[in-house]
């Protein structure tokens, strides 16, 4: 690129507003640096065996059509706590959005992890949050048995906040 093209770049991206990013613009940040993202892993014990929540992505989803995971978000720069709040946005984005308010207990931090997804490198911060009450969305899935089909990179994941979640369940 010229210095012109990145003066020209840089003065069209301050045209852009903080927060949820047109797609075609989203595509290319997230190619352009690690994304930051908030990861909630569902888990549930049923029967002795502990169980994961997976949501299937939509059909028409560019990057992972149909594919199963877990909820999560990309932290934007408007997810700033509202008039000194103690909720954080991206928690309540995920609860809403994804989980569509089922009930679950208190998110539970169990690490970061800077990692390769299909659309770039993603920080995730990371969270398993029991479920309470039916879901009313996805499927639960035995985690010693979890099906094909599943975002890849969340592998990871899902079997770290397992460890977690089955220490807490057993102290």
């Amino acid at each position: 690129m010229s210095n012109d093209d990145i003066q020209k770049t840089a003065e069209l991206l301050k045209k852009l507003e903080p927060g949820f990013l047109p797609f075609p613009i989203f595509e290319q940040v997230a190619r352009l640096v690690a994304l930051p993202i908030v990861e909630f892993i569902p888990l549930r014990r049923s029967n002795g065996q502990t169980e994961v929540l997976l949501i299937a992505r939509p059909d028409d989803d560019v990057l992972f059509p149909g594919l199963l995971h877990t909820p999560g978000t990309v932290v934007r720069a408007t997810d700033i706590s509202r008039e000194g709040g103690t909720d954080w946005v991206p928690f309540e984005r995920i609860l809403r959005e994804e989980l569509f308010d089922t009930e679950v207990g208190p998110p539970h931090f169990f690490g970061s992890q800077l990692h390769a997804s299909k659309r770039g490198a993603e920080q995730a911060q990371l969270y398993w949050v029991e479920v309470l009450a039916a879901p009313k969305i996805g499927e639960f899935y035995a985690v010693d048995q979890l099906p094909t089909g599943l975002i890849e990179s969340q592998l990871i994941f899902i079997n770290e906040a397992v460890k977690h979640f089955d220490r807490h369940h057993s102290a």
